[in-house]
């Protein structure tokens, strides 16, 4: 029987020992920590059991049942851990602390039981064959501990039924049940503890034995420590992306701790989860779930969970989505501010071309027919500056083509010595301006005659020159162009050449590490020394980009403090192979040569249609015309346009865009839809000062022929006139030329401008630097007098009209504007840009704050204007009172000249009745009758005077 006893313990601690050591090759988790706990406990519990079989003193067996008692009380701890881990509970910190006190305590009341009888009240020990029996009586505390034991082991097993009902993954089904299992037949064992057999042995020791083969099993056939499914588990369960596994019925087997927190009713509710996350991969739309946005990645499990099996993975979207909405609105807020600088430009582009439009324009009229040596210089320094300052003007409208792709190089034939001389020719005042020696050297081999885009390298010798002025304080700047390289082609004839062109100056040179600003657009460097210094900070960049396309590169040499070198080689055509020689004397000869325009056609039967509601721009086109011999009609608005070209065929019909009542590209559309009328044919050239990038290809989309940028060129223009007009009606220009016996009369001199009165807000300067005549001063002058109260009458009702009339406003503002600009009055012209601007902005707040002062300021010339002497004269109380026979004719001649369309006709009329004194029914309308001769307002003037013939034959007194 001992031996039996004996055996059987020697068994059980092998067991132990085995399990041990499978363990502990394996440790990787904290589950197998546990495992580990429980093992080392069980061992220690079994082996003090041997050492009581082995006893023969009541000291050493008492230290032995101490020993095995231990034991115990650890495995059972170690045992709720393990249940507590697998079920996936986490004890209270509390009971751990109770629980690690309980223990101690019962270890030390073991230890002392003899003197202190709480575990025992009594015991005695009997030898019985070769081994001693304990015989004993529990005191307090041992009762006290089996109360411990069997909540533990209920509390166990309650933990690892409601895991096993739960729990859809068949795997860990199975191993809790392997659990449960080897806890139910452990407790079963113990219960043979209360039999008297057990004075014999400890059956606790076979429980031990058997839950641990239990263990083992579940151990080798379940993966119970698989270190690597474990951890998988522990990831997947801490992962913040959720994880549902489904099995081949649609059931849920496994679902993770963040599967569970986004979707809480997975636990009665699977179907409908499964629902919303089946539509949402199938619509491919997030699901929103709170405050956060889920989305959803559907995986197949073939061969997995009893068959098969899907896995739906949840991820938690919410940043990406925001930062694709933050993306979006950044892009917004990126079209927009492209959008509002493409308006930006396009506004400026259109106030600033329009007025250079004009003294381009003027100027070009002095340098035709002025004989004045003096004046002519003068107007030739105005021509170059004008042109210049069009070309910086073309600088800032460049970037925003250039980076739209629609900047183009445009090759054709020039002369290096007359692009040097205009480069150096504006450079050379700044530089003298700063007491800069300003040197230039041009090597004389260079071929004089050469093909490229004379423009563009204008350009950026303009760009790099300017800075190189700009950042120089003392001493000088230095041109240099040189040849490198002559090529011929097969023929052997020389085709290209490869130039060298460098600037240099002696400023405060650039330091190595802001030289990549240097090349950046808006950036400046150097602060401390540059604050004084203007500029946007675009040269640079649109240099390089304009050399790029010119097949170049910018190259840098520079020395802080000292000065800096910049250069390119550039290879152009070649025209002409004569040498440029001595470019100083070359230079000299340019000076010294007078300007004389000649026509380079006539067209005396030609007919073209003028559009334009801007009378002073209508004045300067014609005024280009002029020696062309070209009969020009012109309309002042889209709606009169539409009536003379349905009326009779012109060969070319020139047609400005922005107009009131009817644009330029509806008249367009509206002239070309008469398919059987007489103009449907006729090529239309738009006018118009929006030149940003895109603006010709736009124009051209919307059905126009042609395009002219203002101010306009005459040579365009009259290379656009030759293009399009039929070739029968274009003949060669005369022989003459264009000289000063054909000085204009009607320049007015600075003399004149002193005998001008002082009108309030009037700037005579201004004012005859945009007419240039004395002429058109007058006439000018006179309609804005005519005009001025009609026109504030309208704008004022469609003030009254708002907000359905504010584009209407705008428009109207808009050449209320160009009006005042064009004959002086700058303030008034100022206030009409503030409300144009607000109109096109909508903003109703600002028009309210200043039109009222606008209008009164506007209405306030009709009364100033007295004092010119062209309008003073109207006004005269000395004229002769008209007849009523005389009235009678000349009503019919100003209603025969409109219907005509023959202005000068119909202005002469005005003129004649305006040198009378008009009484009764004619004074009253003869305002509003002027302004509408002067607006060519066909039927309002018809109007007006088939009134005042109603009148006159009902019997009212002219008188």
């Amino acid at each position: 029987m001992q031996t039996a006893v004996k055996i059987i313990q020697w068994i059980n601690v092998f067991i132990i020992i085995t399990e041990l050591g499978i363990v502990l090759r394996n440790m990787r988790t904290r589950l197998h920590a546990l495992l580990l706990m429980h093992c080392g406990s069980m061992l220690v519990s079994s082996i003090g059991y041997l050492m009581m079989l082995y006893c023969h003193t009541e000291e050493a067996f008492f230290m032995a049942h101490l020993l095995s008692w231990g034991g115990k009380i650890f495995t059972l701890i170690a045992g709720l851990q393990i249940c507590s881990c697998i079920c996936g509970y986490r004890l209270p910190k509390w009971l751990e602390i109770a629980g690690s006190l309980i223990v101690g305590l019962t270890c030390i009341i073991i230890v002392t039981t003899k003197q202190t009888g709480l575990f025992y009240s009594r015991y005695q020990l009997e030898p019985e064959a070769d081994r001693l029996l304990l015989l004993s009586q529990g005191g307090p505390w041992y009762y006290f501990w089996d109360i411990i034991v069997v909540t533990v082991i209920a509390a166990c097993l309650i933990m690892l039924y409601k895991s096993f009902v739960k729990e859809r993954d068949p795997g860990k089904k199975k191993q809790i049940l392997m659990l449960l299992s080897a806890l139910l037949i452990e407790t079963v064992i113990c219960l043979f503890a209360v039999l008297p057999v057990s004075r014999y042995y400890d059956f606790n020791q076979i429980g031990f034995s058997l839950s641990t083969v239990i263990l083992l099993i579940a151990i080798f056939r379940f993966n119970l420590v698989d270190v690597e499914t474990a951890a998988k588990d522990v990831i997947i369960d801490e992962l913040s992306t959720g994880v549902i596994v489904l099995n081949t019925r649609g059931e849920a087997v496994y679902q993770n701790k963040a599967a569970l927190r986004i979707f809480p009713e997975l636990k009665n509710d699977i179907r409908g989860v499964t629902e919303q996350i089946t539509n949402s991969i199938q619509t491919d739309k997030p699901v929103t779930v709170g405050d956060r946005l889920y989305t959803f990645e559907e995986k197949s499990m073939e061969g997995e969970l009893q068959g098969g099996g899907r896995i739906y993975i949840i991820m938690d979207v919410t940043g990406h989505y925001r930062h694709l909405k933050e993306l979006e609105e950044q892009k917004k807020i990126a079209d927009n501010a492209n959008k509002a600088k493409s308006i930006f430009l396009a506004r400026m582009s259109h106030e600033i071309r329009t007025p250079i439009n004009t003294v381009l324009g003027m100027d070009e009229m002095i340098l035709r027919e002025s004989g004045d040596s003096t004046i002519r210089e003068y107007a030739t320094d105005i021509r170059v500056a004008g042109k210049i300052l069009l070309s910086l003007i073309n600088d800032i409208l460049d970037l925003s083509k250039i980076e739209a792709g629609k900047m183009e190089i445009l090759p054709a034939p020039y002369d290096l010595s007359s692009l040097i001389h205009d480069v150096s020719n504006m450079i050379r005042f700044r530089a003298e301006d700063k007491n800069l020696v300003f040197r230039i050297h041009v090597s004389p081999d260079i071929p004089a005659g050469l093909i490229g885009d004379d423009v563009r390298v204008r350009q950026v010798l303009m760009n790099l020159l300017t800075n190189a002025v700009k950042y120089t304080e003392k001493g000088s700047v230095e041109l240099r162009v040189s040849m490198k390289e002559l090529y011929k082609d097969e023929k052997g004839q020389r085709d290209n050449v490869l130039l060298r062109f460098e600037v240099e100056d002696t400023g405060i040179g650039i330091k190595y590490d802001d030289m990549v600003k240097l090349f950046a657009s808006f950036q400046r460097i150097d602060g401390g020394q540059l604050k004084k210094i203007e500029g946007t900070g675009l040269g640079i960049p649109i240099t390089m980009k304009l050399l790029d396309l010119m097949g170049a590169e910018l190259e840098l040499t520079s020395e802080y403090g000292k000065g800096s070198k910049f250069y390119f080689d550039l290879w152009q055509g070649i025209s002409d192979m004569s040498p440029v020689g001595d470019f100083e004397k070359n230079i000299e000869n340019l000076t010294s040569e007078q300007y004389f325009y000649t026509e380079s056609f006539t067209a005396p039967d030609a007919h073209i249609l003028l559009v334009d509601d801007n009378s002073m721009n209508r004045k300067v086109f014609t005024s280009l015309l002029k020696q062309t011999e070209i009969k020009i009609e012109e309309a002042g608005s889209g709606k009169e346009a539409l009536g003379l070209s349905a009326g009779r065929h012109f060969d070319i019909i020139f047609m400005d865009h922005m107009m009131p009542d009817m644009d330029g590209i509806e008249t367009l559309k509206r002239i070309k839809a008469l398919k059987d009328g007489p103009c449907a044919d006729t090529p239309i050239v738009v006018l118009t000062a929006n030149a940003v990038a895109g603006a010709k290809e736009s124009y051209l989309a919307e059905g126009f022929d042609g395009y002219l940028s203002k101010p306009v060129s005459s040579d365009k223009l009259e290379e656009t006139l030759r293009e399009m007009l039929p070739a029968e009606k274009v003949k060669g220009a005369p022989g003459g030329t264009a000289g000063p016996e054909k000085r204009s009369e009607a320049v007015v001199t600075s003399a004149e401008i002193k005998d001008l009165p002082v009108i309030f807000g009037l700037d005579w300067k201004v004012a005859l630097m945009r007419l240039q005549s004395r002429e058109i001063l007058d006439s000018s002058l006179c309609e804005f007098e005519a005009v001025l109260e009609e026109q504030a009458d309208e704008l004022q009702r469609f003030k009254n009209s708002m907000p359905e009339t504010l584009n209407d406003y705008r428009i109207m503002v808009h050449g209320m504007k160009s009006v005042a600009n064009s004959i002086g009055i700058i303030t008034l012209a100022g206030m009409a840009a503030v409300l144009e601007k607000a109109a096109a902005d909508g903003d109703e707040a600002t028009i309210d704050r200043l039109h009222d002062v606008f209008i009164r300021e506007w209405r306030s010339y009709k009364d100033r204007l007295k004092e010119y002497p062209g309008i003073a004269a109207g006004y005269s109380e000395e004229k002769e009172e008209i007849k009523p026979e005389i009235l009678g004719v000349l009503l019919n001649m100003l209603s025969a000249a409109m219907k005509e369309m023959d202005i000068d006709g119909a202005d002469d009329a005005i003129k004649k009745l305006s040198s009378f004194r008009l009484p009764g029914v004619a004074a009253g309308e003869f305002d509003a009758l002027k302004a509408a001769v002067a607006q060519l307002d066909q039927d309002r003037v018809l109007q007006i005077i088939s009134d005042i013939n109603d009148k006159l034959a009902q019997g009212e007194s002219p008188l």
